[in-house]
């Protein structure tokens, strides 16, 4: 027997029986599919804030075309109209002055909270109302008719469920995912800051953030070391610490650290600390000061989840940095070692070809000092090392590169300085170093100064190469030795004493 009822509902089921990105796009076939069954004028869609006895309008349907729309409608005094609809799940009314019928929809959908600073899911309840509407008096709605509507919208019901489940699952997806490749991109950062960088543009760009800030800490939380920064254009900034406001910054520091994190709705700024066990490495910041949108708390869990991630692999940046930063210098005379001395002899030479600058090389070797350590014993030979490394750690430029070459040798690497300028800075090495003497405790009180001889060669004047440079230096230094010692020399100065080769014209 032919049922008209089970056949409505069959063909409204199969309109809904796909899948929809979110509940606008299902609610756009749902609303017209009821807005042709029943010939109605106008359908609209409400949230139900209940707690604020407030329909809160987002979509309303008529003829073609379904709109969005904005409009949050008081019934706190209409209690008759909300006892019905609460009651019955459906509540028929004339006071438009035309029939109109209201649907209570319930539905389920995954949320999120924090707890203990653990993720916890839950299903959480939600309601909606469903406005329809017919602009001719006479045509009221039948018992029929309600009775149908009632089991059309137990349909919409059970496809708002789905649907929130299915989004919520892409939109954790998308999430991870777009974390993850964050993470990644940092991961294979060479250099933290630019990790960082990478990470804060994508952060930003993603979830859309008007700012993103990046406070990084000392261990123990109590300073700001720098504040790195991504706007919503996409420019960068970065601030040493020690320009902020210090009452600020302590204020901010115990806002982060000793208040619990926690997420509260309409907030437009959120702050989550970096820990790494007991370690405060930093924290961020997020806000939509500008634009006034809401974090929603989806964002806000993902990002407290990454800043775990986060956290920890700054720390391990910071560590590796730290190794690296070891593993270049020398522990006794805290310079660098021979192997990143020649790295960045090598790209200074490539410097200087491509702009045409000069540079200059200096090999430094102190004098007697094997006679210093057989006289004197070994610990006295280190003190008379790191005396002198002293001296010229502190009497360079900043981008000046010296090292410990090997032994009681020595180098300087000296950028955009020519053969007449490293004469000047290799005089003022000689005259510093030939002050320090030797501790009289050891030496029996008699005044032992040290010395150091010196060769210099530069480039382009001396050679064009890292080998040619390095062997000229030698060779400078050689004429100095057999000299008397503890002077200087540039190579095509004394080109003409260099036995064995052929003699360099002066220029």
């Amino acid at each position: 027997m032919f049922d008209k009822k089970s056949y409505i509902l069959y063909k409204f089921h199969k309109e809904l029986n796909q899948s929809f990105q979110n509940k606008r796009e299902l609610l756009e076939h749902a609303l017209p599919a009821m807005r042709d069954l029943f010939k109605l004028d106008r359908v609209y869609f409400f949230d139900w804030q209940q707690e604020r006895a407030m329909l809160s309008l987002k979509m309303m349907c008529k003829k073609e075309y379904c709109m969005d729309m904005q409009e949050d409608i008081s019934v706190r005094n209409e209690p008759a109209f909300l006892q019905e609809m609460l009651k019955n799940g459906v509540a028929k009314t004339m006071d438009l002055g035309y029939p109109a019928l209201y649907l209570l929809i319930k539905w389920k959908r995954p949320s999120l909270e924090l707890r203990a600073g653990e993720v916890h899911s839950f299903m959480q309840e939600k309601v909606g109302v469903l406005r329809l509407e017919r602009f001719r008096k006479h045509r009221v709605f039948t018992e029929q008719e309600i009775d149908l509507i009632k089991a059309l919208g137990q349909e919409i019901s059970h496809n708002l469920h789905n649907t929130e489940i299915d989004q919520a699952k892409n939109q954790r997806l998308n999430v991870s995912t777009a974390l993850n490749d964050l993470a990644t991109i940092f991961a294979s950062s060479l250099r933290l800051n630019d990790g960082l960088e990478l990470i804060l543009k994508g952060v930003q760009k993603y979830f859309r953030f008007d700012r993103v800030h990046l406070y990084l800490t000392n261990a123990e939380g109590t300073k700001i070391k720098s504040v790195l920064g991504v706007d919503i254009s996409g420019q960068v900034t970065q601030r040493d610490g020690k320009t902020l406001n210090k009452e600020e910054e302590q204020q901010l520091l115990k806002d982060v650290f000793e208040e619990a994190v926690s997420y509260r709705s309409g907030r437009s700024v959120i702050y989550i600390p970096l820990k790494v066990q007991r370690n405060k490495v930093g924290f961020l910041t997020f806000d939509n000061i500008l634009s006034r949108r809401r974090i929603g708390y989806l964002d806000f869990i993902s990002l407290q989840q990454f800043a775990s991630q986060m956290a920890l692999a700054i720390d391990n940046a910071r560590l590796f940095e730290r190794v690296q930063e070891l593993s270049n210098y020398d522990e006794l005379t805290k310079l660098p070692v021979r192997r990143y001395f020649n790295e960045k002899f090598a790209e200074e030479i490539y410097r200087s070809k491509r702009f045409d600058l000069s540079l200059s090389l200096i090999i430094i070797d102190i004098d007697w000092f094997k006679q210093i350590n057989d006289g004197y014993g070994h610990q006295i030979g280190d003190w008379a090392l790191k005396a002198i490394s002293q001296v010229v750690r502190t009497s360079l430029r900043q981008t000046d590169v010296p090292c410990r070459f090997g032994g009681d040798e020595m180098m300087l690497m000296l950028p955009r300085t020519n053969g007449e300028e490293a004469k000047l800075i290799a005089h003022r090495l000689k005259e510093s170093i030939h002050a320090i003497t030797l501790p009289t405790r050891c030496t029996g009180g008699e005044e032992v100064h040290l010395s150091v001889s010196q060769g210099i060669s530069s480039f382009p004047m001396d050679g064009d190469s890292v080998e040619t440079l390095l062997e000229r230096a030698d060779q400078a230094l050689y004429v100095v030795k057999q000299n008397g010692r503890g002077d200087y020399a540039l190579y095509r100065d004394v080109a003409d004493k260099v036995p064995h080769i052929p003699i360099a014209k002066k220029k």
